[in-house]
């Protein structure tokens, strides 16, 4: 929900070759059918360990509506080759599922 250049910044330490999108009115969001998430996967446990984690690296307060749960999505034209979608805020995307995800497409004939 930030700006594509928030976005840059934070998929340049993580995963440079990707591409990132700015959304800040949450229509991408909406159509990847993404919610805020409940009480518990907002404030619970392991919600709050996954916070202090994230301050110690150096990841910084959120951007846009921090109630809604994060995804993390392959898209090839206008197709969902893979996607990633948080149970939790302590949640963290398979980058590498996703990044050869998107290498096996990149390389899968048409049909």
């Amino acid at each position: 929900m930030g700006t594509p250049e928030q976005g840059e910044q934070f998929l340049a330490k993580r995963w440079p070759e990707a591409r990132a999108v700015s959304d800040p009115n949450k229509r991408l969001f909406d159509a990847f059918g993404l919610t805020r998430g409940s009480f518990a996967q907002l404030f619970g446990i392991d919600a709050w360990v996954a916070a202090a984690r994230s301050i110690k690296h150096g990841i910084g307060l959120p951007v846009g509506d921090p109630l809604v749960l994060a995804g993390s999505f392959v898209v090839m034209g206008s197709d969902v080759i893979e996607s990633d979608v948080a149970e939790s805020t302590a949640s963290v995307p398979d980058l590498d599922r996703l990044a050869a995800a998107a290498q096996a497409a990149r390389y899968e004939p048409t049909r």
